[in-house]
């Protein structure tokens, strides 16, 4: 039992009202908007000729393709255009004969014409000739591209762009095609204050869900065609279909094996296709530095049997290793490798997996003597082969799945596997989508590498830490491009994707260590992640490399290195040292088994949420941190004390919940007498985390069209009542606008991240991330007697204000230059607050 316990959140309300919605409009938009109004009729010959050509443009591919090869849907003419998104609600492109695939960056729209583009036309004429209901939109249309090009432009995703020009039409190729099926849903759910009765609204809402029932039958028939369809064009190239997975909205996945000729096909004439890529390649890694002697004279005591789980999804472990063999779950032991049932760990010299469990279970070091108690069960789902890399037709968003069924109920999973390339798609890449959805639905958590620059490398697009310094670009410069961001599937918007930290300086005669103490590891992967969430989110010690003085050759040393427990398998001793984001991660999985050992009710969002709350970021950007220190080190550097306990002048509150969409929970916290007023010489460190997951789609971009609804959390003001906060949360419901310009005042809480980018130094949303953390110093004077927080709801794309959203909430306070027993007195002050009531606004 920990000292100084977690203390639940003592009192809370509920709040819902009617929003009525707001925003500011883009001046340069508007402008734009308003010129093509103003030139109706240039504008309007424009858009008709555009369609025209378009329409000639389809007629003329479909004329030259074989008659032998059957074209889907060859009524339907896929075209890209521009539009004013603030004003045009692209989910009424159905008014205009067009299915949406997908939105893409700078209001780009990927659709399909389903009526060769007539309804089109005539609401174009209906523009130029000022007549009907829509009279004016077709000025919100900026762009209609009849270049063809924009296909292969906008479609190959990757590599696939990069080598399209030398696609052989005899060639077998690996490919993930990306496929929509997105079903658009405009019906409203009711507002009981619009009824004068229970009863009609009551009816209304039985009423919504039969509409409902109806989408989702629609999107699946929709998904079951467009499956027919990839068939179709695998049949007729002799293609085959490896895998295929949809994420239940939006969009549907296949990987398929299929000639370039056949390739090429798809991406220049299937309407529905909004993002083709190669299949990645995957890295782990792999080097063993050096050896510890094999002189340990250790009693290993394994874990309990309700000791938590933590599966490894990797290249396979020894379980037989004297280190770690006691806490091999071995009865569930699986391969996912095509006709070799292994599960053993065959990365050359001293493995991969093996280090990854080793690190879970030694998170700081393997001692040498003694009795050693494990705390942590392990289980090993291999899916690396015996090459030494991810089988090209199993590492899938169906093995993910696969995965997390075989091994229920076991709540906690290690990924420390990720592509040898960073992610740059505008879209949530199918496998890290995968991950989100089943994080979601099955209340896990999975924690993720980030990803590993190459120590040398040489490859066009992904050259390694070498060639930076060879080519003039020093660390940590060579962090800031594109080429060094976050791999997919750390990527994921819901796990917890850990990056590297260096934990020592080094410096001799010849050599010094690139990174140093707690600075960002030289071959860490960096953030920000998808739309600008925080990505890493924390980062845990990886290792550092050495820099000769005089030339820019790496080497590496011990004392930078983390210590890891070694694959004997191919003459390696039991322990020795290796670097990367690999094993970074599977320390942070500790403090997760940690927290579900000694927190067993609690949910994975919780167990998500205290890490992050318990993550400082580094002394020398803790105060004033910068765009590129969130980059680098996400929250920061967790600490399994603070996750667990509290101390004398510490002290954290937690609560579960749920919240519905337009609607908020409303926390207070009791200030005492002791911790505030004028004349006291100390300040107290207030951080507050809000942990939540929701449904998700793909063919959307940006944070609050990815999630199905999102939450966000406010606080009170220095020196404000709770009643005034109170009420200023239900107004702030009302306008539906949390980030609209506002005179903060003086008395605004100026918390390191804040919800609107422009309150800040670093440019940072908080709300674009669903773990959202940030800190402030308080001093005792600017603290009322009670503090007030709440976590608002918020509609994504779900209609539905049913769906009420699951959240963990942590909000710590901490005495600083000071030996008050804060944690007493806080706790002492919460005994007198009233029971949780709800009201009705």
């Amino acid at each position: 039992m920990a000292e100084f316990p977690h203390l639940k959140l003592p009192f809370k309300i509920q709040g819902t009202t009617k929003p009525k919605g707001g925003g500011k409009r883009n001046v340069e938009a508007e402008a734009k908007t308003k010129e093509n109004k103003t030139n109706r009729a240039q504008h309007g010959e424009y858009l008709s000729d555009s369609a025209n050509n378009i329409r000639d443009a389809w007629s003329k591919l479909r004329d030259q393709r074989s008659e032998s090869l059957v074209l889907p849907n060859q009524d339907d003419i896929p075209i890209f255009l521009r539009v004013d998104t603030e004003v045009f609600d692209i989910d009424n492109f159905k008014l205009w004969g067009i299915d949406l695939v997908s939105e893409e960056e700078n209001g780009y729209i990927l659709g399909a014409s389903t009526d060769n583009l007539e309804s089109f036309i005539e609401n174009v004429k209906d523009f130029m000739n000022e007549h009907g209901i829509r009279k004016d939109k077709a000025a919100q249309i900026w762009e209609l591209v009849t270049d063809e090009s924009w296909r292969f432009r906008e479609l190959l995703k990757g590599d696939l762009g990069v080598i399209w020009p030398e696609i052989n039409d005899d060639t077998v190729y690996i490919i993930e095609l990306g496929v929509s099926c997105f079903t658009p849903f405009k019906v409203e759910y009711p507002i009981a204050e619009d009824f004068d009765s229970v009863e009609k609204f009551e009816s209304k809402v039985n009423d919504f869900k039969e509409k409902e029932l109806e989408w989702q039958i629609a999107r699946d028939e929709k998904q079951m065609s467009r499956e027919n369809e990839i068939e179709g064009y695998l049949k007729a190239y002799d293609g085959t279909l490896q895998d295929i997975w949809s994420n239940q909205v939006d969009a549907v996945f296949f990987k398929v094996s299929i000639n370039g000729k056949c390739l090429k096909d798809i991406v220049q004439t299937y309407q529905y296709l909004y993002e083709a890529k190669l299949d990645p390649t995957f890295s782990i890694s792999t080097e063993s530095i050096d050896i510890l002697d094999d002189e340990f004279l250790v009693d290993v005591q394994g874990p309990s049997d309700n000791s938590p789980k933590v599966c490894v999804i990797d290249s396979g472990i020894q379980e037989n290793h004297r280190l770690i063999q006691s806490a091999i779950d071995a009865p569930n032991s699986r391969s996912y490798i095509d006709a070799d049932n292994s599960t053993a760990d065959y990365v050359k010299q001293s493995g991969h997996g093996t280090k990854v469990a080793g690190a879970i279970l030694y998170p700081a070091s393997i001692p040498t003597s003694g009795a050693v108690p494990l705390q942590t069960i392990i289980q090993n789902a291999r899916i690396l082969d015996k090459d030494n890399r991810i089988s090209d037709s199993r590492f899938t968003p169906s093995l993910i799945e696969q995965i997390v069924s075989d091994y229920s109920p076991t709540k906690i999973f290690n990924l420390s596997v990720s592509e040898d390339t960073s992610y740059s798609g505008s879209h949530m890449p199918s496998l890290a989508a995968s991950i989100d959805k089943v994080i979601h639905e099955k209340g896990i958590l999975f924690i993720i590498s980030a990803g590993n620059l190459k120590r040398s490398s040489g490859l066009a697009g992904n050259i390694g830490i070498a060639e930076h310094l060879h080519n003039g670009k020093n660390y940590p410069d060579y962090l800031n491009i594109d080429e060094s961001k976050i791999s997919n599937p750390g990527v994921s918007y819901f796990a917890l994707t850990v990056g590297s930290i260096a934990r020592e300086d080094f410096e001799d005669a010849d050599t010094k260590a690139l990174a140093g103490r707690n600075r960002v590891s030289p071959f860490s992967r960096v953030g920000l992640g998808m739309w600008g969430c925080i990505k890493p989110d924390i980062v845990e010690f990886g290792g550092d490399l050495i820099k000769n003085k005089l030339s820019n050759d790496l080497t590496t040393q011990n004392s930078v290195l983390p210590e890891l427990v070694n694959s004997t398998m191919y003459g390696s001793k039991a322990v020795g040292y290796d670097f990367g984001t690999s094993f970074s991660a599977p320390k942070v999985s500790h403090i997760a088994s940690r927290l579900l050992s000694e927190h067993p009710t609690e949910s994975s969002l919780m167990y998500r949420a205290l890490i992050i709350q318990s993550a400082r970021l580094p002394d020398h950007c803790f105060n004033n941190p910068t765009l590129n220190d969130f980059r680098y080190y996400g929250y920061g550097f967790p600490d399994v004390n603070r996750a667990l306990n509290n101390s004398l002048s510490r002290i954290t509150f937690i609560q579960d919940g749920k919240v519905f969409p337009k609607a908020a929970d409303i926390y207070r916290i009791k200030i005492p007498p002791e911790l505030r007023g004028e004349g006291k010489e100390f300040r107290i460190l207030a951080e507050i985390t809000l942990s939540f997951t929701s449904r998700t789609r793909l063919t959307r971009k940006g944070s609050h069209s990815y999630l199905a609804n999102w939450l966000e959390w406010q606080s009170s003001k220095h020196n404000e009542s709770f009643n005034s906060f109170r009420n200023r949360t239900i107004e702030l419901l009302e306008t539906g606008d949390t980030a609209a310009p506002v005179d903060e005042g003086v008395d605004v809480i100026k918390w390191v991240l804040r919800e609107n980018p422009a309150w800040s130094t670093n440019g940072i949303n908080r709300n674009n991330s669903t773990i959202q953390k940030s800190w402030t110093f308080i001093e005792p004077q600017q603290f009322n007697d009670e503090f007030g927080i709440a976590v608002i709801g918020h509609v994504g794309w779900d209609k539905s204000l049913e769906n009420g959203i699951d959240y963990a909430l942590c909000v710590s306070f901490e005495a600083i230059d000071t030996e008050i027993n804060l944690y007493e007195v806080m706790a002492q002050a919460q005994i007198e607050i009233e029971p949780e009531q709800e009201i009705e606004v």
